[in-house]
Order: structure tokens, then C-alpha cells, then sequence
């Protein structure tokens, strides 16, 4: 150890070297001053410079951004422009129906009732069902690609191409005997729980499930 005597002068630093501090009037090295932001509903709060000055060296991250607000779909309501159709805003008809080899072809054409565009993808569900809503023999086989998306603007329309079997041609289902009156197709648009009904006279089908007796192709425009 060097003794320091008494009365002798400190050496003063050579105007070239910087404080020990780094910058004159600036925060010591390795600490970091953060400017205190008021806090604002629904945001994480930023970090005070207390909180910084624990941590010397790291510079806090950034705050994460607030969650977005949840779309309309999500929050249940009916789904926004270009959103899929939902079957309270569809309407269902029969058209072109026309026989070929024992069997009927007609087109299922549904229709935008509502005041925004709005998309169907896919097929329809489609079974036979009696007066009571009771579903009678087995449901539509589905034929043909998926295909794109039908864009439909409001009174705009989709159609899929629904073949039917007439009873009689098919083994379970060649008497009389085998079949029964129906009182309507029961239609779900794609992507939907809630059925359309196109009410039908003077038609029977099959009551074996195992017949299949529907076969319906995918909606496009």
C-alpha cells in the first residue's frame, strides 16, 4: 500500500478520459431510465424507472400489445360481410326437375335474403322427412368435388344438383310396402345446425336406410 501525504494534490484525470460515470449529468453505466407513461384501461402497465434501475444491464421489453377485440362471429352475432351464410338469411327452391333412367334430377337453388354478401362452401345435407319431422330412410350421398367457395351477393344464388331414385328400382326397396309418404326435404346449408324444409306432395321414399336413394352434388353458382 502507498501512503497518500499529507497536503499533496489528488491527481486530476487528463482532460481526454470521460467520467467514471460516463456523460456528465447522465445515469451511472449499466443503468436504465425509463419515462413513467400514465396507465391506460385495458393496457399492461409500462415499467417505472425504479423497476429498471433493479435489473442493471437489461433494458425492459416493450409492453405486449392488447388483445384484439373479438370479430362479430365470435361474439355470436351474424357474421360480417364475405362471413359464411347462415341459414336464417337463406331461402330454398326446386328448379329444372326433369327424369332420366329411372331417376329425377332437379337443382336445390339457395338463395342471399340478406343485406350483406356472405359465402357457402360445400355441400348441403339433405334427407326425406314425414309430417312429424321425422327423417325417413337415409340421408344424400354426397357426389363430385367440394369446389370453391360460391360468393353470394344479397338475392344471389348457389344451386346443387339433387338425384333421386324412384322407389322400386332398388333392392330393399322394390314394393309398395317398403316405402312411405314424405312430407318435405330437409336442407342444411353448409357449415350449418339449423335446416331449410321444401315441401314435397304426392312423393314416397324408401324406408330402409340402407337404400340409398339421394345423391346430391356440391353448391356453386
Amino acid at each position: 500500500m502507498h501512503r497518500i501525504q499529507r497536503g499533496s494534490q489528488p491527481r486530476r484525470p487528463s482532460s481526454h478520459q470521460a467520467p467514471v460515470g460516463g456523460l456528465a449529468g447522465g445515469p451511472p453505466l449499466g443503468e436504465t431510465t425509463v419515462a413513467e407513461v400514465p396507465a391506460e384501461s385495458e393496457q399492461p402497465a409500462m415499467p417505472t424507472a425504479a423497476s429498471a434501475a433493479a435489473a442493471p444491464g437489461v433494458t425492459p421489453s416493450a409492453p405486449a400489445a392488447a388483445p384484439a377485440a373479438p370479430t362479430p362471429s365470435e361474439a355470436g352475432a351474424v357474421a360480417p360481410d364475405g362471413g359464411l351464410c347462415p341459414t336464417s338469411r337463406l331461402t330454398v327452391r326446386s328448379a329444372d326437375a326433369e327424369g332420366a333412367a329411372g331417376s329425377t334430377y332437379e337443382k336445390l337453388v339457395l338463395t342471399n335474403t340478406g343485406s350483406a354478401t356472405c359465402l357457402l362452401r360445400g355441400f348441403p345435407g339433405v334427407s326425406y322427412v314425414d309430417a312429424a319431422g321425422r327423417q325417413v330412410g337415409a340421408p344424400a350421398v354426397r357426389t363430385g368435388p367440394a369446389g370453391a367457395s360460391a360468393r353470394l351477393a344479397p338475392g344471389a344464388s348457389a344451386t346443387a344438383t339433387l338425384r333421386t331414385v324412384h322407389p322400386g328400382l332398388q333392392e330393399g326397396c322394390e314394393q309398395t310396402s317398403q316405402t312411405t309418404p314424405v312430407a318435405a326435404l330437409r336442407i342444411y346449408p353448409p357449415a350449418n345446425t339449423t335446416a331449410l324444409r321444401l315441401p314435397l306432395s304426392g312423393v314416397s321414399a324408401c324406408v330402409n336406410p340402407a337404400v340409398q336413394q339421394l345423391s346430391v352434388t356440391t353448391l356453386t353458382r
